[in-house]
């Protein structure tokens, strides 16, 4: 699959370029159509960068297809590289980011200019049920762990709920809700659940409750490759896990895009 980049609400997705290893039973990358299965960094960043030079964008968003911190040195140094183009960068994991990583990660934070923020988004989508559905992946609390190492460096942490799960309880996620504030995330992002033609990211969850939840056929907008799936969506579920989330006194974003702005907002606020 050739490499390709789209601007969507100011912002381009930047793929890691390497399969993820962590193997969660939702993740809708195992087929290849979201972005290169095994490409080298330097190609990524060399059409990232002429891409730059024909469109106007302020965010980077790094690790839409894997995970950077599954692989710490090539999620560093190609941050690194990032870091030369000049713009916001946001990052998705659900690794336990600390020692070596954290440091390598102030020091990429440091290399900024002023003007420009460095976030992350740690993926999250169950507490109780993460051994089944993440199974590879880091903890629940060791992805706490990120968030409170994080923020200590100064990097503005956010959950993303995404997907937010047909078949978990709500105490569980309240469960989550309650964990994430502790450890000083700056709110949360709630996702849907997608699911391509062939039903692979949600056979793991029982027909008869998936059934019952909203689904439609949609083009991913944030995709440049633009896939077609279904997008499973409990808007009244949502809006009582919002209502859970503001009563703790914490955010919500219905966007990563939205969760990224309001940082950017945030680092303008501070200039004035």
């Amino acid at each position: 699959m050739d490499i390709q980049f789209k601007v969507e609400k100011g912002r381009v997705l930047v793929p890691v370029g390497i399969p993820c290893p962590f193997g969660c039973k939702y993740c809708y990358t195992r087929n290849g159509e979201v972005g290169p299965a095994r490409v080298k960094p330097i190609e990524i960043l060399s059409h990232l960068q002429e891409f730059a030079t024909n469109h106007a964008f302020n965010t980077i968003q790094f690790g839409y297809d894997s995970d950077p911190f599954a692989f710490p040195e090539r999620g560093i140094v190609m941050l690194e590289r990032l870091v030369e183009l000049g713009k916001h960068i946001n990052f998705s994991t659900k690794a336990c980011i600390e020692g070596t990583a954290l440091h390598a990660l102030a020091t990429v934070r440091s290399n900024l200019a002023s003007h420009l923020t460095l976030s992350a988004l740690i993926s999250l989508s169950c507490w109780e049920s993460a051994p089944a559905v993440e199974p590879h992946t880091p903890t629940p609390e060791e992805r706490m762990r990120t968030v409170s190492n994080l923020k200590q460096i100064g990097i503005p942490a956010f959950i993303a709920v995404r997907p937010l799960l047909p078949h978990i309880a709500d105490a569980e996620y309240e469960h989550l809700i309650d964990e994430a504030l502790r450890a000083g995330c700056d709110g949360f992002i709630l996702g849907p659940l997608y699911a391509d033609e062939k039903e692979r990211f949600v056979r793991f969850v029982p027909k008869e409750i998936l059934r019952k939840v909203p689904g439609r056929k949609v083009i991913v907008p944030w995709s440049a490759h633009a896939p077609v799936w279904t997008r499973y969506e409990d808007g009244v579920r949502m809006q009582r896990m919002m209502m859970v989330v503001e009563a703790e006194g914490g955010k919500v974003f219905w966007s990563s895009a939205d969760a990224v702005e309001s940082v950017i907002a945030s680092k303008v606020g501070e200039g004035m």
